[in-house]
């Protein structure tokens, strides 16, 4: 029985998949030490999903990418769409000016600042661009009609939320990888018993994991997704 089985797509790609590759070298450890359990294991893991624990789950990776959002555009300067829609950030005039003349179109209690205004109150402005951002994701919530939109939120929320959860995946990964070292000195038998190429695996994947941790899931990381998420969402003007 699959874990996200009664979750939707965003939850699975955005919240779940993060913790689950957070804990994913518990699961190795486990079978390196207990070889046999992977019955046991599955009985679990179905157990888990039938009690809402695979919601949970997805609500805690949602919760670690949340808590630390406005770090991140506030290291950034701002929400990507928000400065995309900036005169001051956005270094093309004729696709900016067209964006705003679309959005003028479409919304049509919004007043869109002009360069002179958004200089004289930049904060006025970025709250008249978020609304805009507000609005676009409203429209742009048919999964189908608007697909790459979608594929890149997803892809956004799993960076932000795995890089959300990097402290406790690190230390994980490092404990398990540990456990992994030591192993065949507590239990002797891995070394005869054929699992002595798990332990290579194992300890491999751990440690790719620990680099990944260290040099890959960082904030710039996180911003070439939450870009792409916000180009793909002001292009959605075109199809409005």
């Amino acid at each position: 029985m699959e874990l996200g089985r009664f979750l939707d797509v965003y939850t699975v790609k955005a919240r779940l998949l993060p913790v689950l590759l957070v804990t994913l070298p518990i699961g190795l450890v486990t079978m390196i030490l207990s070889p046999n359990t992977s019955l046991a294991w599955k009985t679990v893991w179905g157990l888990i999903g039938w009690s809402g624990g695979g919601f949970l789950l997805a609500q805690l990776g949602r919760d670690a990418g949340l808590k630390k959002e406005s770090q991140l555009f506030k290291s950034w300067g701002g929400k990507p769409t928000t400065k995309m829609l900036r005169h001051r950030d956005f270094n093309n005039s004729v696709i900016l000016a067209r964006r705003h003349k679309k959005l003028k179109a479409l919304i049509k209690d919004v007043k869109l600042p002009t360069s002179e205004e958004e200089a004289r109150d930049p904060n006025a402005a970025d709250e008249t661009y978020e609304a805009c951002a507000t609005f676009l994701r409203e429209k742009t919530r048919d999964r189908k009609e608007f697909a790459l939109v979608f594929e890149e939120n997803c892809s956004y929320g799993f960076r932000r939320n795995l890089w959300g959860m990097k402290p406790i995946g690190f230390i994980v990964s490092l404990l398990c990888l540990g456990v992994i070292i030591v192993s065949p000195i507590f239990e002797p038998s891995i070394l005869n018993d054929g699992r002595i190429g798990l332990v290579v695996l194992a300890g491999g994947a751990n440690l790719f994991l620990m680099v990944l941790w260290v040099f890959v899931f960082r904030p710039s990381w996180v911003k070439v997704a939450a870009n792409a998420y916000a180009e793909r969402l002001l292009e959605a003007c075109e199809q409005l």
